[in-house]
This record gives C-alpha cells, structure tokens and sequence, in this order.
C-alpha cells in the first residue's frame, strides 16, 4: 500500500459504509484487527548498537512506549547498506507491531543499484508511518588548500582537475556531491567511506581535501576544516554565515538529509495512523526537540502521504547519481 489520498479514502469510505450493515461482523471486531495489541513495538534500526541513527532511535522509543503505553524494544540489523534491515522489516507481520528507522540509503539508494534486480520496492513495499528527522550538510575544505571560499573552490579544482579528492560517509552526502560536481563541471576523485568518521579521519590525515559533513565537523577538526557552503535551500541557524550554494553561484543541490519510520505494507491504515500520532505526539516532548536542535537536527512529524511523496521525489535524484557515477552492481 502506498498510502496516496485516494487510497486511504477509499479505505476509510468503506469502513464507514458497507461494514455496519453487515450482520457477518461482530460488534468491536474490526477495530480491534485495526488496533495495536499489548505486544511489544519492535523498531529494526539497520545500524549497529552505539550508532547515532541508534541512540537517537533508542531515546524516542523510550518516550514512544509512554504514548503507546507499550513497550518499545529497538533491534539493531546492520548489514548490507540498509538490506538485512528492511528484509527484516518484510518477514514481519503487518501489524504494526514491527517497524523500522529508514533512511535515505535504504530507501533510495540501495534499491537502485542493482535495476535488474531491485532487493525491494520502497514504494510497494513499505509504507511510510511519519519523517522522524532532517539535518544540515556543509560542504568543508581542509586548510591544506588555498581557499576560503565556494568559488575559490570551484576555480582551483578547475585549475587542477583529477588533482582533489572529496570524500562521502553516506548515500545522501554521495548523491549531493555527485550533483554538485556535475552541475559546476568539477573533476574532483570521489572516495566512498562506509561512515562520515573514516572521512573525517582521512580528511584529518589530509588524503582528502574535500567532504561532507554536520555543523559540529569545523568544532571536531580544531580549525582544519572550513565550511564552505550549506546544502540546504536557506542558510542554516547555526551557521548563519555559511551561504548556501546558489549564494556562492552554484546550482543548488536536490537531495534532503533525512530520517523517518516505516511499517510493512499492508499494514492497515488505521494501525499506521495511531503510529502517527504517537510519534507526533512524542516528538513534541521539549527535552527531545532541545537535544535534537543541539545537535543540528530538526525533529518533526509528516503525514504518511508526505513521507510518501517525499520518496516519489526523491528517488529520481538518486537514481541520476547512480547513474553519473556509474554506481550500478551486477
């Protein structure tokens, strides 16, 4: 189920039409197929334990039981860049009570690689429960290069081209840089790192120049790193000075950084909309919206037809990247 307008009112037409007049079902027994049980919540998260996308999954999950007034146990599949996860997520029965953290990498960008034959379909085969997070990517220099900004950038990787290397930790950072490099017409060498830590480590041992990064990577480097631009449409709060690329010149980048909770797909509709409002009611808990601020994150609730467009637009981005960088497996 994809959960389009027209879907959930047609679902939501016939529970309010030709159910009540039929003497075949029982009073109370739709709703309560429509309701979660009293077992446990499971949320598969596709990253190992001690992970970012892991505590900040383990902290709404303890705030998530409260509203659900069930016991939230978070599951961690590693593996497979987001495969092992939602293959996870797929065996499970659709009812709610088993749910994963997703992210652009199992979403978007895994399923694509291998076109002929897709893992799954992240359109047919889950449905999206409600966005969870989004965050700022800058794109930073080391002070090894003479640049101080975005066009002094451009301007010395046009001098030396294949001569600067840029690193990536995830599929969103990949796909933005792999935009922003053929957009601008850079030939900069991409090296693809399984986490932005191991960029940073080789940003830091200067092996790269170039990388994508949060808004506390400037902090972490002691001053070796420069924020050139943000990837986001605006300027971000907490960088106010950092331009975005269409201030620096560049066409700017379509891909969002971004977090979010999904069920198996048929799952029922009414399952997926308390889901919805637990979350949404648990992200307005203002010890969850400070820390996640303090961190450069913006913690907000969707519909699930929002999640859901979100992925419509998003996969083609993805899918052009792959392409350009020539990224396909067999």
């Amino acid at each position: 189920m994809q959960h389009t307008h027209s879907s959930r009112r047609q679902f939501l037409g016939l529970m309010g039409a030709g159910l009540a007049g039929s003497a075949l079902v029982l009073p109370g027994a739709a709703s309560a197929a429509d309701t979660l049980g009293s077992r446990p919540v499971r949320i598969i998260v596709p990253f190992p334990a001690g992970g970012g996308g892991d505590t900040l999954t383990r902290m709404v999950g303890d705030a998530l039981s409260q509203q659900l007034k069930l016991p939230v146990v978070v599951e961690n599949k590693p593996g497979g860049d987001g495969v092992i996860a939602v293959q996870e997520l797929l065996r499970a029965a659709p009812d709610g009570h088993t749910i994963m953290f997703g992210t652009p990498s199992a979403l978007l960008y895994t399923p694509q690689l291998t076109p002929k034959r897709p893992p799954y379909d992240p359109l047919k085969d889950l449905a999206p429960i409600t966005h969870f997070s989004s965050f700022t990517y800058y794109v930073y220099v080391s002070d090894a290069l003479p640049v101080k900004t975005m066009g002094e950038l451009v301007d010395y990787v046009r001098k030396h081209p294949g001569k600067v290397a840029y690193g990536t930790g995830d599929s969103t950072q990949l796909v933005a840089m792999a935009q922003l490099c053929d957009q601008a017409k850079l030939d900069m060498i991409h090296v693809h790192y399984k986490g932005t830590s191991q960029a940073f480590t080789d940003f830091m041992g200067g092996r790269i120049q170039v990388m994508v990064g949060g808004f506390d990577l400037e902090e972490q480097s002691k001053g070796k790193a420069l924020p050139l631009a943000t990837l986001l449409p605006e300027r971000s709060p907490l960088k106010p000075n950092v331009p975005t690329l269409g201030e620096a010149g560049l066409a700017p980048v379509t891909t969002r950084a971004w977090t979010a909770f999904f069920a198996p797909a048929k799952t029922p509709v009414p399952i997926i909309d308390q889901l919805n409002k637990a979350f949404a009611a648990t992200f307005q808990n203002p010890k969850l919206q400070d820390f996640f601020k303090s961190r450069g994150s913006v913690l907000q609730a969707s519909t699930p037809d929002a999640m859901h467009e979100l992925l419509v637009e998003q996969l083609p981005v993805f899918a052009k990247a792959i392409k350009t960088l020539n990224l396909y497996r067999d």
